[in-house]
């Protein structure tokens, strides 16, 4: 290998591990959103919950609209089982992720884990990565 070669090498091997940097803070940056947001929810906090969604997200107005319910049904409560950060271009970015619901058999809901695909979209005014939509794959009902 020549000289010349050499630090090509060197220098792509570089650009490659400061791409990874990036990416492996942007999938952080992400998973705290998801944390937030399950945070939120669980304390009943409707303003910390809705700066979680991007407001011009398609879902945004609706779930807005039901929140204060969905928060009076019951004890409902939320946990993060997993999360796995799948990629982004320059205007979105997706991840994984498993939730577990479960709420007491009196409020009627059924306890579950879903699967889903997360969308995330930054939000320029803010100037913060928030939830843009879900597409749930699968839900498991748990007793």
């Amino acid at each position: 290998m020549t000289y010349r070669a050499g630090v090509v090498l060197v220098t792509l091997l570089g650009l490659a591990v400061t791409a990874g940097a990036a990416e492996d803070k942007l999938g952080t940056a992400l998973r705290g959103v998801v944390e937030e947001n399950v945070r939120a929810y669980d304390a009943r906090d409707t303003d910390a919950f809705l700066r979680t969604l991007h407001p011009q997200s398609p879902g945004y107005e609706a779930t807005k609209a039901i929140l204060s319910d969905q928060f009076r049904e019951g004890d409902i409560h939320v946990t993060l089982v997993d999360y796995k950060y799948i990629g982004h271009d320059d205007e979105f970015a997706v991840a994984r992720v498993k939730m577990k619901t479960v709420a007491p058999p009196s409020t009627g809901f059924q306890s579950n884990i879903t699967d889903s695909i997360v969308v995330f979209h930054r939000d320029e005014f803010a100037r913060a990565w928030k939830l843009w939509s879900e597409d749930i794959l699968g839900v498991q009902f748990t007793p």
